[in-house]
């Protein structure tokens, strides 16, 4: 009997998991939290933006410079896309490509670093 608890306690810790009743046996979860933000965070937050329409210039480069971008310029506006150069949250300058509908980056291109381009 003690040699089966032994089997299922090494099999348990191989696996992560213990049974439930033996020290160590619940399993921790995670409260709610999501996975760290990745590199790429400040670029895929979700547009902050209220009810309303398509976005014009000035909202673009409000909702950029919400997302940590400065020196923000509009390049053109294409249908529902807008083009735009910004330096980036890490400094570096960047194209981005912006859906005039819902606010999201669809697109971006490092170009430079600060005021210079590459």
């Amino acid at each position: 009997m003690a040699r089966a608890v032994l089997v299922i306690v090494i099999a348990g810790l191989l696996l992560g998991q213990l049974p439930a009743g033996l020290a160590g046996g619940t399993v921790a979860h995670a409260q709610g939290y999501g996975p760290p933000p990745g590199a790429y965070a400040p670029y895929d937050a979700p547009p902050a933006r209220g009810a309303g329409g398509p976005i014009d210039a000035a909202a673009a480069t409000r909702l950029l410079a919400g997302r940590g971008f400065t020196n923000i310029s509009v390049i053109r506006r294409r249908g529902a896309t807008i083009l735009m150069e910004a330096n980036g949250p890490r400094g570096e300058r960047v194209q981005v490509v912006m859906d005039g509908a819902s606010g999201a980056i669809s697109g971006m291109k490092v170009i430079g670093f600060g005021d210079k381009r590459y």
